[in-house]
């Protein structure tokens, strides 16, 4: 049975609920990946597999980016942007300012993608 990318975003909710920053950062990657896999997923059925040449988080963001489609451009800037907070909370050692808002943020458009990624027209985004 294939990994259910929803799970991560559950640990998100429980790992934002602990008080250590380990957990705030870990709740921030968490549901950023959940994101990330779905809309992956999503991008390679229409829009083909991803060149060996490009990375994984680019590609799979300017496919949805370039879809001339209001809701398939707002997914990957979306994408895009909670991909650079999740790389602030997995790499930067520095403290970020109000992580409890932030946290709180990321679980809100975690959830607010998973519910217009399915409103997205089936064929997009597009190759």
């Amino acid at each position: 049975m294939p990994f259910d990318w929803n799970n991560y975003l559950i640990l998100a909710e429980e790992l934002a609920t602990r008080r250590d920053e380990a957990s705030k950062r870990t709740a921030i990657s968490r549901a950023y990946y959940c994101v990330f896999n779905l809309a992956f997923a999503r991008a390679e059925s229409t829009a083909g597999r991803r060149p060996e040449a490009e990375t994984y988080h680019n590609w799979c963001w300017s496919k949805y980016e370039r879809t001339p489609d209001r809701l398939s451009k707002q997914l990957g800037n979306n994408g895009r942007r909670m991909g650079r907070r999740r790389v602030k909370a997995d790499y930067e050692a520095a403290d970020i300012p109000r992580i409890d808002d932030l946290v709180r943020r990321m679980l809100e458009e975690a959830r607010q993608f998973l519910e217009d990624l399915p409103a997205l027209n089936p064929r997009y985004p597009l190759p």
